[in-house]
């Protein structure tokens, strides 16, 4: 559920919500994606994952649940993971103002491989991180082109979605420490859209759509 200034509204959309900001007046619409691109009971179980993941005490086995799925489903596996911190940013947005385009061009893996000293290492890293900005670009966007480069940076190299995997997982962690540096708690965000809305029907509409 949202954190304390923020609130769920009905919109005449049914496969929508409103998160509206009341301490900012901003106001966005988020959407279910399209079955067909991405079943919103993947995100829900996703979410459960990445939850589970941020736990001490339950991060071995829920990392161990996300391997699986992205062994079996890698490009949707991610793209959930992508969409749940498109989600995330936009919560963040409502709250400080800052552009989601920003604030996804801000994300990154925080560790001492970003040090001078490392040069190499943090391009190789800085690679990955960027990867992972693509997907959650698309998802934020509903950009079809990003979606395809996407999926192309998830096969490219062969053998490379779990590390994506890891990077992606660390990139949502320093996501979520910022959300509750400014007192934001998105747990079960997806779970309450999936709750209260339906699949849509049209493919154009995007899940995130600014209404203030």
């Amino acid at each position: 559920m949202p954190s304390p200034g923020l609130a769920w509204q009905t919109l005449s959309d049914p496969g929508a919500l409103a998160l509206v900001d009341a301490d900012s007046g901003r106001a966005a619409a988020l959407g279910r994606p399209h079955p067909a691109d991405l079943p919103m009971v993947q995100i829900v179980d996703i979410e459960r994952l990445a939850w589970g993941w941020l736990a001490p005490a339950s991060r071995p086995q829920s990392e161990r649940h996300l391997r699986e799925q992205v062994a079996a489903d890698p490009l949707n596996t991610m793209r959930g993971l992508c969409w749940l911190m498109a989600m995330w940013v936009v919560a963040v947005h409502l709250r400080t103002g800052r552009q989601p385009t920003l604030l996804v061009a801000e994300l990154h893996v925080p560790g001492i491989w970003r040090g001078a000293e490392v040069p190499t290492s943090a391009a190789v890293w800085e690679d990955l991180a960027e990867r992972i900005r693509l997907g959650v670009l698309a998802a934020l966007t509903s950009d079809g082109d990003a979606d395809v480069r996407f999926g192309q940076a998830l096969r490219h190299p062969a053998g490379i979605a779990p590390v994506l995997l890891d990077h992606a997982l660390r990139m949502l962690a320093e996501l979520h420490r910022r959300m509750l540096d400014h007192g934001i708690d998105p747990r079960e965000m997806a779970g309450t859209l999936a709750l209260y809305t339906i699949d849509p029907q049209d493919r154009a509409t995007a899940c995130f759509r600014p209404l203030t």
